[in-house]
């Protein structure tokens, strides 16, 4: 052990070269340090049904893992726009120096920061009219029972953030196996996690810090405290819906019930997406067993019984190689006495995000730049992000929004594009700049129609891209054959394949398949691998990423 430290802490290879005996003390210590460093991995041997090492596993846990105290805060954003100040330049040389002073979110920091991470609806439990019960934890400072806290949402790109919610907290239940009794004492301190209740417009990935802290301003005038302002968590990331069906009710009641249950469900998952139609619902999930698990919790919770129609999968178009326009695309149209007229250069790059050792890449939603000449027609002479100048320059923003709405729309298959840049190089106008502030949607027609023609007339550099599923099958060792080549039919691509004991002849020896699948592939797979392999077969599937298809597979 001692030997083993000494390659990865300086202090025991002192003691190690000397040819001394540590301590226990300054070991348990090099060992710590080490870990934390992750110069190591410390292994310990147990049997949890004979309650065998379990307490040293229990202490090891305590003297060598991080706590809070070892970990820098959490990352804040500073939101713009929800307070007034005097002036832009000063307003960010003071977010500036915000931002270098913050400490919110120690577990030593006085002020409150609370992070909602999970949303449920239970009956006769959440104080509001919906159920709603709200998962938070406590980075720093205290949350007590009946206090008045502000909501904080993350901002949307390119949208203004939305103004601090304030609502009371009307009660506060403990986490304990399942159980929700009154929190002992109506407190949560850092560190810890509770449920609260009563709390109305909160939903996953919201901040919680106390009103109170706002309205110090008049106190401690000398101190600039992050807590003054208005700042918020990452939120929750959650993967883009990959399945579509169409959900329609028996009767107009129970359409009236199901949109209140699904907006209840999506505010639980943020990962659902819900679309009302004139003639239907559409429901998106991650998957057909996501999808699944929703409509059996209408069936079980709200008591709906709905019919669903036929998957379809969310396809997309990117680009494979960079498409420029041949100088200023002019539009010009007139619509009765109106002249709609404007030119724009622009390139179409693609954006490489691909997977190692896979032909799958992550999706991203189209990103437009404008560039300096075009900024320079357009008066804008700011180098701040394309998302913050669109908040105050109309003219800018019909520029980014009408490259985007363009995108909307592919070439090939009227798919959504994703993983492109779109660069406006430059931009003009027959009578200046003055036409088009008089007219903000003549730029923005003609922002859209060089994206569309710059496609339309290279359609042979785009493709059409199809959600792929990475999925792991156990069977029997004398099966694996048959499965194999149904995956084969399947445009499945086979990474492993893991034999059991007893080799592929015995029946009783369980093999493992892992590999990657078009989602549009294995719909209804369940079935046909029961079938295949006589109930023995059992599969799971987890979105891996977008891959390239041929235009005949669709």
């Amino acid at each position: 052990l001692v030997a083993s430290l000494a390659d990865v802490d300086e202090s025991i290879e002192e003691y190690f070269l000397n040819e001394e005996e540590p301590s226990n003390a300054e070991i348990r210590g090099a060992v710590r340090r080490a870990t934390l460093s992750r110069k190591i991995l410390p292994v310990l041997a147990g049997a949890a049904l004979k309650a065998r090492g379990v307490e040293p596993l229990l202490d090891c846990i305590a003297d060598l893992l991080p706590s809070p105290l070892d970990r820098m805060p959490p990352p804040l954003m500073l939101l713009e726009g929800t307070d007034q100040s005097p002036k832009s330049d000063e307003k960010q040389k003071r977010n500036e120096e915000i931002i270098r002073k913050i400490t919110l979110g120690h577990p030593l920091h006085p002020s409150l920061l609370a992070f909602a991470f999970k949303v449920v609806h239970m009956k006769g439990r959440g104080g509001s009219g919906d159920g709603r019960v709200v998962f938070a934890r406590v980075y720093s400072g205290q949350l007590k029972d009946r206090d008045k806290v502000k909501v904080i949402s993350p901002p949307v790109v390119g949208e203004s953030p939305e103004k601090p919610r304030i609502e009371r907290i009307g009660g506060m239940l403990e986490l304990a196996g399942g159980r929700f009794d009154n929190l002992e004492g109506g407190t949560c301190n850092s560190g810890d996690v509770c449920a609260l209740v009563g709390l109305k417009s909160v939903v996953t990935g919201d901040t919680i810090m106390l009103e109170s802290e706002s309205n110090k301003k008049g106190k401690n005038k000398g101190k600039k405290q992050s807590a003054d302002k208005n700042v918020c968590l990452a939120g929750v990331a959650s993967s883009k819906p990959v399945l579509t069906v169409r959900l329609e009710a028996e009767s107009t009641e129970q359409q009236s019930r199901l949109t209140e249950a699904l907006r209840l469900l999506s505010i639980e998952d943020p990962s659902l997406l819900v679309e009302e139609k004139d003639s239907a619902t559409l429901l998106s999930g991650l998957g057909e067993l996501h999808i699944e698990c929703t409509l059996d919790r209408l069936h079980r919770e709200f008591g709906l019984q709905v019919t669903t129609g036929a998957p379809s999968v969310a396809y997309r178009e990117t680009i494979t190689d960079t498409l420029e326009t041949d100088g200023l695309l002019e539009f010009d149209r007139t619509i009765g006495t109106l002249r709609m007229q404007g030119s724009v250069h622009l390139v179409l790059e693609p954006i490489t995000s691909a997977i190692k050792d896979s032909a799958c890449m992550i999706l991203s939603d189209p990103i437009v730049t404008v560039g300096d000449k075009a900024r320079a027609f357009l008066g804008v002479h700011e180098t701040k992000p394309e998302e913050e100048i669109m908040l105050r320059d109309e003219l800018f923003k019909a520029l980014v929004l009408g490259c985007q709405g363009a995108l909307k729309r592919g070439p090939l298959s009227s798919y959504p594009m994703a993983n492109i840049r779109c660069h406006v190089v430059n931009v003009d106008a027959d009578d200046g700049l003055s036409t088009l502030e008089a007219m903000p949607g003549s730029l923005r027609a003609a922002a859209a129609h060089a994206v569309t023609s710059t496609l339309a007339d290279k359609k042979s550099f785009c493709s059409v891209l199809e959600p792929t599923m990475s999925v792991e099958i156990t069977l029997p060792g004398d099966l694996v054959g048959p499965v194999l080549s149904d995956l084969t039919g399947r445009r499945g691509t086979v990474g492993d394949v893991l034999i059991g004991d007893g080799g592929g002849q015995s029946m009783h020896a369980k093999s493992l398949i892992r590999g990657d699948v078009p989602l549009v592939e294995i719909l209804g797979y369940a079935s046909n691998l029961r079938s295949l392999t006589g109930g023995e077969g059992a599969f799971t599937a987890e979105y891996k990423g977008h891959s390239p298809c041929n235009g005949n597979e669709l």
